[in-house]
């Protein structure tokens, strides 16, 4: 029993080598590549080792992969990696089973065998696993130009038109490499040209060779350019403009060409006048040698656009001239239709300023060109550049910023032909805003008296314009006003009477508009009445001070007093106040034994004052 378990335990020898061998067999062609010559000696050692023993994927400790980096140069390019496994001891593994794994499949794809095969443009990372052991091998794709293909072998191009040129740079393996743009060049720039954006214009009927590079590779396309069908060229008449049924000043002339612009003679040309509107003549023209047909056009009666189409045989393409037919002013009407035309300064009127423009006859003329101005400020704006097929023209009229009347004009057709139209309208003042003083500021007079003129006082809107009835909120800082609101005239002025308060100095009346926070600043300065009463008052040093003042106390300057003293002599006996209303004198005692004064007289006034001396 013993013998026999120990024969399931461990292999015979011979066994073993076929079963390893067997393993290898069955190998991915990854792992065949893995460096059986050391099997031998492996093997050597595992004859007496037991089953269980052996080594197993998960016993490698290292990983290698060769090559570790390579370069494909064309997509589906394939490289063969391998890979060798060691354990431990660093004995190399034969029986593993790697895993590979790439980092970008779309640069580069990896099989489970180790092929790699190029997917795109870049640089991927190989990934090969075995057990815990890991081996990287770095795979860069990098297209090398092998050919030039072009998108067709013949290009036909027409007179005049542009083909597409189109052309790619190939690999080894006929794939297309990304961002790899072809240079053109031509055989003959008088046939067909290339431009910048890689297009074939075809200029003159006949052929070239168009050539495609990349480095040193190139490749030719055959390029037919085609004649095609004659066109019209208008030389002269286009733009034109006369009073409607006159002929224009200019004859119509145009030209029969190629695509290439060799005048083509002998082509049969009608005029046609659109809708009606006048004639031409010839109606028809045969072009000459130049190519060169001609007729004189005369205009419609109606004003407004008229056309002329040239009809070439043969020719698809139909030129079609405009003419300006002015309308003249004895067959024509033009009439405000908006019945209001008032507003406040600086609005845009609603509705719309609207004209109507007829015939004699009060037919509508739709089409009719119309300009519009203000020659009193503001602006006015075009709702269309010609009356419609109501015959009218609208526009948007924003008033001046004066008050008053104020016009809009209109220029109905050529102003050669037609007089200009006006339209008047009424621009009221806005809301009162501010306040303006028109007359009476900085006034000088008595304190506690009323100015001499009154205070003119304008009311006006945010544009300057007097507003007539508006109220008015009077604030004294000192003094009074016969009352603290007014209203404005129908001016929009107000006078007011202001009386001044008894404090000489500057003083400020704010008036504002009722409503309105902020206001105007009126000032005045009030002066010292006459004087009313002097004072001695003593000082040290036998010096006196003499004060004279109004009958408010305000200081009187430039004012004469007399000084004369008892038992004593005041020096000077006359002096005159300064700005504060006061001078100063000296006294002497007199030899006198006794009362000393000194007594102050103020100059064509009662008022008097005497001081006791010391």
């Amino acid at each position: 029993m013993g013998s026999s378990r120990s024969s399931e335990a461990r292999p015979k020898p011979g066994l073993m080598l076929r079963m390893l061998k067997l393993g290898a067999g069955t190998l991915s062609a990854g792992a065949a590549l893995v460096s059986i010559a050391s099997s031998t000696s492996e093997l050597k050692q595992f004859v007496n080792v037991p089953w269980k023993e052996i080594p197993s994927v998960s016993a490698a400790r290292w990983a290698g992969v060769t090559p570790t980096a390579d370069t494909a140069t064309s997509i589906g390019d394939s490289i063969q990696l391998a890979v060798t496994a060691t354990n431990a001891r660093g004995a190399t593994l034969t029986a593993v089973n790697p895993v590979w794994t790439s980092s970008d499949e779309s640069v580069a794809s990896v099989d489970e065998g180790g092929t790699v095969v190029a997917r795109g443009a870049g640089t991927a990372t190989v990934v090969v696993t075995v057990g815990k052991a890991v081996a990287r091998s770095r795979i860069t794709v990098r297209q090398e130009a092998a050919a030039i293909r072009l998108g067709d072998s013949l290009l036909r191009i027409p007179e005049g038109e542009h083909g597409r040129l189109l052309a790619g740079v190939l690999d080894a393996r006929g794939a297309r490499i990304a961002g790899a743009d072809v240079t053109w060049q031509t055989s003959d720039a008088a046939v067909a040209a290339v431009d910048s954006s890689s297009q074939a214009l075809g200029v003159t009927p006949g052929e070239a060779m168009i050539t495609a590079s990349y480095g040193a590779l190139q490749d030719g396309l055959h390029v037919e350019v085609l004649p095609v069908a004659a066109s019209v060229a208008v030389v002269t008449g286009e733009g034109q403009r006369a009073s409607a049924g006159r002929p224009l000043p200019t004859p119509v002339t145009a030209q029969i060409v190629s695509r290439s612009g060799r005048p083509v003679s002998g082509i049969p040309v009608e005029f046609r006048v659109q809708s009606g509107q006048g004639s031409c003549q010839p109606q028809v023209d045969t072009s000459d040698a130049r190519g060169v047909v001609r007729t004189v056009w005369t205009l419609g009666d109606a004003p407004g656009r008229q056309h002329v189409a040239i009809a070439a045989e043969g020719v698809s393409m139909v030129p079609v001239l405009t003419a300006e037919a002015d309308p003249v002013s004895s067959r024509t009407r033009v009439a405000l239709v908006t019945e209001d035309l008032s507003g406040t300064v600086g609005d845009t009127l609603s509705p719309a300023v609207v004209v109507r423009v007829t015939d004699s006859a009060g037919v509508v003329l739709p089409d009719v060109p119309v300009g519009w101005r203000t020659p009193d400020g503001g602006s006015v704006t075009g709702m269309g550049a010609r009356t419609d097929s109501a015959g009218e023209a609208r526009a948007r009229w924003t008033l001046g910023p004066r008050a008053g009347a104020q016009r809009v004009q209109v220029q109905v057709g050529n102003a050669r032909t037609m007089p200009l139209f006006t339209a008047r309208g009424t621009a009221n003042a806005g809301a009162a805003g501010s306040v303006r003083v028109r007359e009476g500021n900085a006034q000088t007079g008595k304190a506690g008296e009323a100015l001499a003129k009154r205070i003119v006082l304008t009311a006006v809107d945010r544009q300057g314009n007097p507003v007539p009835d508006a109220a008015l909120v009077l604030l004294p800082k000192a003094g009074v006003v016969s009352d603290s609101s007014v209203k404005a005239d129908s001016t929009g002025q107000a006078r007011i009477r202001w009386t001044l308060g008894r404090t000489a100095g500057q003083q400020h009346l704010v008036v504002r508009v009722e409503g309105i926070a902020t206001g105007v600043d009126v000032t005045a300065r009030a002066k010292s009445g006459p004087a009313a009463a002097v004072q001695l008052v003593p000082s040290a040093s036998r010096s006196v001070t003499v004060q004279v003042t109004d009958r408010y106390d305000n200081p009187v300057a430039g004012q004469a007093v007399r000084l004369t003293g008892a038992n004593a002599t005041v020096s000077p006996a006359r002096v005159v106040t300064d700005a504060k209303g006061r001078a100063q004198a000296r006294w002497t005692p007199g030899s006198k034994k006794g009362k000393r004064t000194v007594t102050a007289e103020v100059a064509g006034t009662a008022a008097k004052a005497t001081l006791t001396l010391p």
